[in-house]
């Protein structure tokens, strides 16, 4: 019998051993980094999990929407007018009505509540915005195993030596701008090595300091968004109708979405933006995640 292991709120730790989707493979449209628009709507995209995947399963698909979330969550919290993010889990009046009704929302995310509006960081020294963005991570690496475990760690190890590097290059404080505590945040705080002594426990790292050495923002990001599309091939090599599959395809989709809508000048515009601001309002890893 499967080994169907639940966290208490109800998030599957690792997809069902032996189940395969091979009419839903089979049938999604290629991507490519490269392609300049998306061969489906994200709704479209969604319909076809929700017909097809296990319900375990489209609840993993779900969980890589929580960073959208977690943005939204925070702009209600401010009562900010900006446009509302529309691929995450939570509808504007979903997330209202958590709110309203704590218990309607991840655990995490009630504890941020009641830390922002009782104004007691859970983490002091640390932005608002990396508070909610590592409780998040805590809650993704508790509720997940294998790909989307797997992902996530690598997500945050890339988001820490980005933000990392950038602290260097630009002689910013450090404080409360790495996200989680592991050998690789620890070794970017202290280490002074170009590659943070870490070479030998990140094989990506190479091609993303060599990336960071090119002039060209704009292919900068584009060569950090190829190293996050091929370790999702690397993590699926023998993967072939599983869900891993499908959680590959839906990462791929999230970076392609957000490709499609830079053209050159206006991703210029907003690199040059983000730089300018990076004395007054640093705020890592989310500002250097055009990828």
């Amino acid at each position: 019998m499967p080994d169907n292991r639940k966290r208490n709120d109800g998030a599957l730790t690792q997809p069902f051993p032996g189940r395969n989707y091979y009419y839903l493979i089979a049938g999604l449209p290629d991507m490519a980094l490269e392609q300049s628009k998306l061969p489906l709507s994200l709704p479209e995209l969604m319909e076809q999990l929700a017909l097809s995947l296990h319900p375990d399963d489209l609840r993993l698909a779900r969980l890589i929407f929580l960073p959208a979330d977690n943005r939204n969550l925070l702009r209600l919290l401010r009562k900010e007018a900006s446009e509302w993010e529309p691929h995450g889990q939570f509808s504007r009046e979903e997330m209202e009505e958590g709110l309203k009704e704590p218990r309607l929302l991840p655990a995490y995310m009630r504890r941020f509540r009641q830390a922002y509006q009782e104004e007691t960081p859970v983490w002091p020294g640390m932005s608002w915005e990396n508070q909610l963005a590592r409780l998040g991570h805590e809650y993704l690496m508790e509720n997940t195993d294998g790909f989307l475990h797997q992902w996530f760690t690598f997500e945050n190890h890339l988001k820490n030596i980005l933000a990392a590097w950038n602290i260097r290059e630009y002689s910013l404080p450090a404080e409360g701008q790495l996200i989680g505590e592991n050998v690789a945040t620890e070794a970017a705080r202290r280490s002074h090595a170009r590659d943070f002594g870490l070479a030998a426990e990140l094989p990506f790292l190479d091609k993303l300091l060599h990336a960071l050495e090119q002039d060209k923002l704009l292919e900068r990001e584009r060569a950090i968004a190829r190293i996050k599309w091929n370790y999702i091939d690397e993590l699926n090599t023998f993967h072939y109708f599983t869900v891993e599959v499908v959680l590959g395809y839906l990462l791929k989709w999230i970076m392609l979405d957000r490709w499609t809508q830079l053209d050159t000048e206006r991703g210029l515009r907003q690199i040059g933006s983000l730089i300018a601001k990076l004395e007054g309002d640093f705020e890592l890893p989310k500002q250097f995640a055009l990828a």
